[in-house]
């Protein structure tokens, strides 16, 4: 009973192909939530950096300091715009109908700095509020 050698050697890639399944299969049960976890940490990112440009212009604006302030205005629009996206892509309707009015309130905060209108620092704290509504 001796096995020839193409059966030993059919035996072996087999066996190399389930293992190599098994390994994949493991390898891979983790990387949904893990994925999940990167993509709720680049929201809070893009949410935290919009913010923080929103607070900055708004500081601009106490002193008196209206084209710095347009200028963060305008920086915060490109991570809302991501942030957007996101909630589009999760079905977060809400969610993203509040970050377009948050950018809706920057334009208009932008516009309004660029007028030298020291109201624009009530647009801007509008669109503060408006992100906190996304951010639940």
């Amino acid at each position: 009973m001796a096995i020839s050698r193409g059966k030993l050697f059919l035996g072996v890639v087999i066996a190399l192909l389930v293992c190599f399944g098994v390994g994949f299969g493991y390898g891979r049960s983790g990387r949904g939530e893990l994925q999940s976890t990167v993509d709720d940490v680049k929201q809070q990112l893009d949410l935290a950096e919009a913010r923080g440009e929103i607070l900055d212009g708004r500081v601009s604006l106490y002193n008196n300091n209206f084209g710095d302030a347009s200028r963060h205005f305008e920086t915060a629009k490109a991570p809302l715009l991501r942030v957007k996206q996101r909630y589009q892509d999760g079905s977060k309707r809400e969610a993203a109908a509040s970050i377009d009015t948050a950018t809706t309130l920057i334009d208009q905060a932008q516009r309004m700095a660029g007028k030298l209108d020291p109201a624009a620092n009530n647009k801007a704290g509008q669109a503060l509020e408006a992100l906190k509504a996304a951010a639940k």
